[in-house]
Formats: structure tokens, C-alpha cells, sequence
């Protein structure tokens, strides 16, 4: 492993869990004397169990060992060493043309005996984000239960996106019982559609929908995990303005010639531009579900809110996708290394950083026809 591997290997030992990272070797560090984590373990396999996940966009030279065309894989980080990470890690990527050779050869194991283990990569690879609120939805939804320690981190957080969930889903409920209902009744339905049983309490609701059962089922999940990323969203919009002001602002330390300045001029603008193309893709998609939603509470009409629901897992993943290089972009900006609050580094500092931006999405930047 290169040495900028192994310090970006080490620094993900002060992450627990985020959008792109689910640390187990961290959990197995802080919680391995817990009854409760032996005993309701994420992963049956002891050293899957210690790995670190995470969402890792594809380099060119890595996409051919994957037959779908994604750009996103979930990789799997298994350190030779789990209490010294600077020793490095073995690694592969869920769903690679030899994935379970590979996971196999890695662990010892044979694959019969890693069959739970490789459903539950196959359904965190499934989504586009490790939040322990998404990771948890997914998993109770698939019946995995592990204990409380791996799913704990951001539980501040969780309790201002369950708020927001709520206050969406009881205008829902205020509109399906009609003007006549009185608080508890609303409560009531509301309770039922944040319950994970909701697609079966809640047939009167499909009915007025005209959706079959398992479309219904799959589209009120969805739109509860859609919700997620609309409250995410009201919170990074504020902070992405501040992370472009402070990119037009640093500047280099040391004398910069003409074609320096060009470049890294050059560079910012790609970025600004690509940063706006993924906000375009996260408003489209929004604005599909907050049309759907206004016409079925304002307007009773619910057609779109219907066709909303029927197509809730592309949007999900097309959101995700798209929101989440949105955060990597301001996430990575935050946390770059600075000295206080300093806006001058060196020319090489800024023209890799920018480098580094520049490069992240996955959005190939449209040619300009000549005119």
C-alpha cells in the first residue's frame, strides 16, 4: 500500500460513521468489551466485523472490474493490524467481477459459511450513503438487527431528521383524513406511517392511491429515505456558499507566473461549474417529490404523489448519488489541512487541492459549441 494510502487509512481512525464511512474497527476498538456487540454482531465473520466501509468513487483504471458501469463502489478495508492501521489494509470491492473469490481468499473462509455476511454488503452496497439513520432504516427493513454501538453515531442528528420526517408526514395525514379529523386521529395515521409495519396499517391510503401492495410497501420506504436527503440538503445549501467564497479567496504564498494563475483560475471555474451542475441534478429531483407532495395536500390531486411513490428507489439513488458528491466536494474543502484561518498556501497546496475537486464528480463538463 502507497504511503498516501496508508495516512489516509490512518486518518479514517478518527471516523465512527458519516455518508461515506462505517468505521467497524473503530466500533470494535471503543465497544469489543460490550456483551451487547458480541452478541448481536453486524457481521457473523470476526474480521469483516473489524473492517472499515467505504464509498469510494471509481479511478478510470478501476471501473472494468466491474460489469454494470457504476461509478461508486462500496470498498472494503481489512487491516493487517486492527489497533495500528499504519500497518495498512487488504482490499476489495463489493460486487467486483471476483468478489466473492476474493472475499473468500482474504477471510479463509468458504463462501457457504459467509452467505448472511455477503447479503448484508450486497445491501449496504445497495445504498448510496453509510448514515447510520439510512443504514439503520435499511437494515430493519431487511430484518438485521445488530446492536445499538453500530448504529449510534449521529444520534443528535437523528433526532432533527425524525422531526422533519414527522412534520411531513402528519400534513400527509391532516390531508388523507380530511378537514373534519381531530388531532389523535392524526396522530394515529401519522404513528402508522412512520412505523416500519405502515404499508400494512395503512390500506385505506393505497387504496386512494390505486397501488398494488409491494409498489405501495417499496414506495413509503423510499419516501421516508428520500425525506433523509431533503433535510440534508436544507442543511449544506448555507455552508456550500461560504466553501466557494473561500475558494475565489486563497490564494498562492509564492510568485506565480501568468500561466499558473491561468490554471488555477481554470481549475476553479471547472469546479464552480461542476459543483453547479450536481446542485441542478439534486433540485430536479427534489422538485419532482415537493410537486408530487403539494398537488395530493393542497390540491387533492393524487396522481403525481402516486407516480412519485412508483419511481422513489431511482430517485433515491440518483438523489444520493448526486447530493452526496455535493458533500464530499464541502466536506472535503472543510476539512483540508490550513493553518487557522489563513487563506494563503503554497502554489502546490492549491493546485492539488484544486486538482483533487476538480476531479470528484462524476459529471463530464459539456463541450461549448463554437459559435
Amino acid at each position: 500500500m502507497a504511503n498516501d494510502q496508508i495516512r489516509s487509512l490512518a486518518s479514517l481512525d478518527n471516523v465512527i460513521s458519516s455518508s461515506r464511512v462505517l468505521n467497524l474497527n473503530k466500533i470494535y476498538k471503543l465497544h469489543r468489551l460490550s456483551a451487547d456487540h458480541s452478541a448481536k454482531p453486524l457481521f457473523s465473520n470476526s474480521l469483516l466485523n473489524r473492517s472499515i466501509l467505504l464509498k469510494h468513487r471509481l479511478r478510470e483504471s478501476e471501473r472494468n472490474q466491474f460489469a454494470d458501469g457504476r461509478s461508486v463502489a462500496t470498498k472494503i478495508l481489512l487491516p493487517l493490524d486492527t489497533m495500528e492501521l499504519k500497518l495498512g489494509a487488504q482490499y476489495l470491492f463489493v460486487g467486483q467481477r471476483d468478489f466473492e473469490d476474493r472475499l473468500c481468499e482474504i477471510l479463509e473462509e468458504k463462501v457457504v459459511n459467509l452467505g448472511g455476511d455477503i447479503v448484508i454488503l450486497n445491501l449496504l452496497d445497495s445504498i448510496p450513503s453509510l448514515d447510520s439513520y439510512l443504514l439503520r432504516e435499511f437494515l430493519t427493513r431487511g430484518g438485521i438487527k445488530p446492536a445499538d454501538c453500530y448504529l449510534e453515531n449521529g444520534i443528535g442528528d437523528r433526532k432533527h431528521v425524525q422531526q422533519f420526517v414527522l412534520d411531513e408526514i402528519t400534513s400527509l395525514a391532516k390531508m388523507s383524513l380530511g378537514p373534519g379529523a381531530d388531532d389523535e386521529r392524526i396522530r394515529t395515521l401519522r404513528d402508522k406511517l412512520l412505523s416500519p409495519e405502515a404499508a400494512t396499517v395503512t390500506d385505506n391510503l393505497r387504496i386512494s392511491l390505486q397501488m398494488e401492495k409491494p409498489e405501495y410497501r417499496q414506495g413509503l420506504f423510499f419516501w421516508k429515505a428520500i425525506l433523509f436527503y431533503k433535510w440534508q440538503i436544507k442543511r449544506i445549501i448555507p455552508v456550500s456558499g461560504k466553501v466557494f467564497r473561500e475558494m475565489r479567496r486563497i490564494h498562492s504564498v509564492e510568485f506565480t507566473r501568468s500561466s499558473d494563475r491561468i490554471k488555477i483560475e481554470t481549475m476553479r471555474n471547472t469546479i464552480a461549474y461542476k459543483f453547479s451542475l450536481l446542485c441542478d441534478e439534486v433540485d430536479k429531483i427534489q422538485s419532482i417529490y415537493d410537486t408530487a407532495y403539494n398537488e395530493f395536500i393542497y390540491n387533492s390531486n393524487p396522481l403525481k404523489f402516486r407516480e412519485f411513490l412508483i419511481s422513489s428507489p431511482v430517485l433515491f439513488k440518483k438523489l444520493g448519488e448526486s447530493f452526496n458528491d455535493v458533500g464530499h466536494i464541502v466536506n472535503f474543502w472543510k476539512f483540508r489541512p490550513k493553518k487557522g484561518h489563513s487563506v494563503a498556501v503554497t502554489l502546490e497546496v492549491l493546485t492539488s487541492t484544486l486538482a483533487e475537486l476538480e476531479t470528484m464528480p462524476n459529471i463530464k463538463t459539456p463541450e461549448r459549441k463554437r459559435a
